[in-house]
């Protein structure tokens, strides 16, 4: 995934640089190789994380929102109305799980479309130091 995402977001930040995925995939392979460190899997490590932290984050809060709504509607309502509080509580764990990807996705995307000439980091963690010294944590 993270290859076609890296091509993805390379087309949507140079429009007219590619002429399509393929193309895509053909020049990024060709200049940058096919590496973590600025190859085809540059982003993997924040893609890794973040979609890590989100799938813990939507499993935890969506039984926790699920308790909580059961709780606030009654078992009786709660048990006639389960598929509108199950999805309540899904749509509510989604939410607070997006926010915990937000910050991974922001480095993820700045690594994958940064310019050459920008010297942005291949590495998550110095992207990530660096996004934070520069910006504090609204650049996250």
């Amino acid at each position: 995934i993270t290859p076609l995402d890296l091509v993805k977001c390379n087309i949507q930040a140079n429009p007219g640089k590619y002429k399509g995925i393929f193309d895509g995939f053909v020049q990024i392979k060709k200049s940058k190789g096919f590496g973590t460190k600025g190859g085809l899997y540059l982003g993997f490590v924040p893609t890794l994380y973040g979609y890590s932290c989100q799938g813990m984050g939507k499993f935890g809060c969506y039984e926790f929102f699920k308790d909580l709504y059961t709780k606030l509607a009654g078992e009786k309502t709660a048990h006639q109305y389960r598929t509108t509080l199950y999805l309540c509580a899904s749509a509510s764990a989604e939410f607070l799980a997006d926010i915990l990807l937000c910050p991974f996705e922001s480095i993820k995307v700045r690594m994958q479309t940064s310019p050459a000439e920008a010297n942005f980091p291949s590495e998550f963690n110095v992207a990530y130091n660096q996004i934070k010294k520069a910006e504090g944590w609204n650049g996250l």
